[in-house]
């Protein structure tokens, strides 16, 4: 069985290897990680968000609630993500020819995944550092201009910028992979899978970037 190093090192190699046995283990696996990662972010989360809603006068019932549904769509949001990624590269790859069964194609997406388990322990080491030691001052009273401009202190600075900047370097990271993940999966050239990948990363990557622009108050 390859091994992940290998993924990361050589992917041309180990999504040739994997072609006659794709097997969904390992990318359910990979998802799975992202998942845990983003509930223990949610957990994490949970003291900061509680202050807030105390302050805004919500009770915490709400809070509860908004806290539950928080942590149910962190956990179902990367397998919905892959499920969606694979779907349109699978379709995508249509207009070349591709040739290849789904199941192959969403195993070598999820493979793809992997720079995202790295991105994702990143930022919640980064909201963490945020949120918990160097804190966040909420207002003692909620009203709509104290809300406007804590709504824009949590979307600008350094760590914002830091954490999007790295989010479009895993992104781009996982492009490659999915590249070579999809040359082997639907019987493509590189140039026609690199093509299939691009527009929905790029759609990804425009939405990072505006938060990044955003963090550093470009726009």
């Amino acid at each position: 069985m390859p091994s992940a190093l290998s993924l990361l090192t050589d992917p041309e190699a180990f999504f040739g290897r994997r072609g006659t046995d794709p097997s969904l283990k390992g990318p359910l696996v990979v998802v799975t990680l992202i998942a845990a990662v983003n509930a223990v972010a949610s957990v994490l989360q949970f003291r900061f968000m509680a202050r807030l809603f105390e302050n805004s006068g919500m009770g915490s019932g709400f809070a509860t609630a908004i806290q539950a549904f928080s942590f149910v769509f962190v956990i179902a949001g990367p397998f919905v993500v892959w499920l969606l990624y694979a779907g349109v590269f699978q379709g995508i790859s249509v207009l070349f020819d591709g040739d290849g069964d789904f199941s192959t194609t969403l195993a070598f997406v999820g493979w793809g995944f992997v720079p995202s388990v790295m991105g994702s322990v990143a930022s919640v080491a980064i909201n963490f550092y945020r949120f918990n030691v160097r804190g966040v001052d909420v207002p003692s009273e909620m009203s709509v201009e104290a809300y406007q401009q804590f709504s824009q202190s949590l979307q600008t600075g350094p760590l914002v910028a830091l954490s999007a900047a790295l989010g479009i370097v895993f992104t781009l990271w996982s492009a490659f992979l999915w590249t070579f993940g999809l040359r082997h999966a639907r019987s493509l050239s590189v140039r026609q899978a690199a093509l299939t990948v691009a527009l929905p990363v790029l759609v990804g990557l425009a939405l990072t970037t505006r938060t990044l622009l955003v963090a550093l108050e470009v726009m």
